[in-house]
């Protein structure tokens, strides 16, 4: 008991000595700043206002940040005063009246304030709730899928890469390279009329140029070029477009109109960059190949490709339409007992290239920035996918068949670019991301809130054909959610194609050597 009293009375004499102090008019600096970093520290205000210039500065610059952990957690706290200031605000306006009102029921009173604070609590939850959940982007935890290269490998391909690719990524200073160039001045295109009228040829030659240098590890676009295409007299260059929303045939040739139609396809101001750099290592008009070979050729679109000597190659059934069209040949596919033909893991008939691929010295790949309607290709129709119009179509892979929802056909994909002719002859990707649409193949471009709702005006450049893709995989996942799978990637990357790798949430990979160019800081 003694012992208790002590400590009582020990306890008062402090709490009165701590009271004398407070008003003793002597209070030290130290102990005002901590008293006022206490008042700071716990207002909500406070909160609020850091939350909002924090959120400012991390994701002001670049929308799709603000799903990182600590963007989460500022809006979290943004969103939550909003809302209590909004619920709160006619609570302060009309104070008098309320409590007038309820003076003379104090039970009904106390009610409504538990049901009111009750409220506030559930609509604090539920908007953290929506903005945790936002599909502007969830990022995937970084993973990584490849064939390793044993130690004689990698000795026999003089490379010092742990995975494996396809040859013509080993002449790069990093085979698992992947460039992107972003310029917003590239196009002045705001949602609405033909992408093709908006689009800057002089700052998509810029960007090209730049891209090429800088996956080449060169310094000039010349030199870039002939690291990529060691062009001899005699040889050829086919380039794989995708040209899949394009079937439109009339009495009079190739009826498409893409003023009115703008569903994606490839824009010919990044193919004439591509033909200005093959044409400046002295590769002739007449050995640069622009095919599709599922698909025609629309008038539109080679009115406005630059070169006109280049030539075409079209679906073999397009034969009767490319009458009075100059440089515009129909192209069939190799037989099944051509050298050329490779079998599928899947399917049962061969891999049959088309001719022109087979014919030509080396391949150009121009995929689009697009999502997919099928989920077992994963969501994304990329370079592997765009490979699947340069083959025979089978009866177990046409569109109308079961097949081609099954994840067989991704296998079979990844077979298709395991073809000795893609895989040998591809030398490059171009991946055009000036426009983009992240959902489905077959729809027009439209607007990304990644890249603050503007076309995402971004080239993407490559050799390594899955790292290229995995790249573009995560652009498209970080504006349209992780419906965005890359299977087929992961089905390339364990035939060797090439690495497979999902970027982490500060955008940044392990193994894939990922240089991001933004031309508009550094203007």
């Amino acid at each position: 008991m003694k012992e208790s009293k002590n400590n009582h009375s020990h306890n008062s004499n402090d709490i009165s000595h701590s009271h004398n102090f407070s008003h003793s008019g002597k209070i030290p600096v130290k102990y005002r700043i901590k008293h006022l970093w206490h008042k700071i520290e716990n207002s909500f205000v406070f909160m609020a206002l850091a939350s909002f210039f924090w959120l400012l500065y991390k994701s002001g610059t670049k929308p799709s940040r603000i799903v990182y952990p600590c963007q989460k957690a500022a809006a979290a706290s943004l969103s939550t005063f909003v809302i209590l200031a909004i619920i709160s605000s006619p609570l302060f306006i009309y104070m008098k009246k309320i409590q007038t009102f309820f003076a003379h029921d104090s039970k009904l009173s106390r009610s409504l304030l538990f049901i009111t604070i009750i409220a506030a609590i559930f609509g604090v939850f539920l908007a953290i709730d929506y903005y945790s959940s936002m599909p502007i982007n969830s990022p995937v935890g970084p993973g990584l899928e490849g064939k390793v290269l044993s130690p004689s490998e990698q000795v026999n391909l003089g490379t010092q890469s742990e995975y494996a690719t396809i040859p013509a990524a080993y002449d790069l200073p990093s085979p698992h390279r992947v460039v992107t160039v972003h310029d917003s001045n590239s196009s002045t295109w705001e949602g609405e009329g033909n992408p093709n009228n908006y689009i800057n040829q002089t700052e998509i030659d810029k960007m090209v140029d730049i891209g090429i240098m800088e996956l080449t590890g060169t310094t000039s676009p010349q030199d870039g070029w002939r690291k990529i295409i060691p062009y001899e007299n005699g040889q050829s260059v086919a380039i794989k477009m995708n040209f899949n929303n394009n079937w439109y045939f009339s009495s009079s040739g190739f009826y498409y109109d893409d003023n009115s139609n703008i569903n994606m396809l490839n824009y010919a101001a990044v193919v004439n960059s591509v033909i200005r750099g093959l044409k400046s290592i002295g590769v002739p008009s007449d050995k640069i190949w622009i095919t599709d070979p599922s698909r025609p050729v629309h008038d539109q679109f080679r009115e406005r490709i630059e070169d006109k000597g280049v030539q075409y190659y079209i679906n073999q059934n397009c034969g009767a339409y490319i009458e009075g069209r100059p440089n515009v040949y129909v192209t069939g596919y190799v037989s099944d007992s051509s050298v050329y033909a490779s079998t599928s893991t899947t399917y049962d008939e061969k891999i049959r290239p088309a001719q022109v691929f087979a014919d030509a010295t080396y391949i150009i790949n121009m995929p689009q920035l697009k999502g997919h309607g099928y989920s077992n290709v994963g969501r994304v129709t990329l370079g592997l996918k765009n490979n699947f119009g340069s083959v025979h179509y089978t009866a177990n892979a046409l569109g109308d068949c079961p097949a081609h929802k099954a994840e067989p056909f991704a296998k079979l994909l990844a077979d298709i670019n395991n073809n000795s002719v893609f895989r040998d002859k591809t030398r490059l990707i171009v991946g055009d991301g000036i426009m983009g649409n992240p959902d489905i193949n077959y729809g027009p471009p439209t607007l990304w809130k990644s890249f603050g709702n503007k076309p995402p005006e971004t080239l993407f450049f490559g050799v390594d054909p899955v790292a290229t893709d995995s790249v573009m995989v995560d652009y498209i996942r970080r504006e349209a959610g992780p419906q965005a799978t890359g299977l087929v990637q992961s089905y390339a990357a364990a035939l060797g194609l090439g690495v497979a790798e999902s970027w982490n949430d500060q955008e940044k990979y392990t193994y894939i050597d990922y240089h991001p160019i933004d031309l508009d800081s550094q203007m």
